[in-house]
């Protein structure tokens, strides 16, 4: 088992890992040492165990933080997925109303309606890809945003 010697607050520690579990201690405890020195700078010199409780509970408080975030951030893409099911419902009834008036009225004049609904339904698909565009941006921000 490999060991690791990881410096937090100015103190060091030597832990012991599993194989290959380095990368992500190494990270979590640049994160910690980040808020032990902000302990250390707000407290003077706190004792180790005062030190890794204050960083532990900073640390958690901006976990929580990030995971409300994330749940507001999975509400509203959860808003415009519907949106979006909606959207395509619309745009698949007024694509069938369109082609429904096209073949009625194959040889005739343009009827108003028929310009009216084909307007309509361009309109809803550029809705279509607008909220697509969304769903991306929001899943992207997602993605972002949760720690690894």
């Amino acid at each position: 088992m490999p060991e690791l010697f990881l410096e937090i607050g100015g103190r060091s520690f030597s832990i012991v890992c599993e194989a290959g579990e380095e990368p992500s201690l190494e990270r979590a405890a640049r994160h910690l040492d980040r808020e032990a020195q902000r302990v250390v700078e707000q407290t003077g010199r706190p004792t180790e165990r005062q030190l890794l409780l204050l960083s532990g509970l900073m640390l958690a408080d901006s976990m929580a933080a990030v995971e409300d975030r994330l749940r507001g951030t999975e509400q509203r893409l959860a808003a415009t997925e519907e949106r979006l099911r909606q959207a395509e419902a619309k745009a698949a009834m007024l694509a069938a109303n369109a082609l429904k008036l096209e073949t009625e009225i194959n040889h005739r004049a343009p009827d108003p309606e028929a310009i009216r609904l084909r307007e309509e339904n361009e309109k809803a698909n550029a809705l279509l890809e607008r909220t697509a565009r969304e769903i991306n941006d929001i899943a992207a921000s997602v993605e972002a945003s949760t720690p690894r």
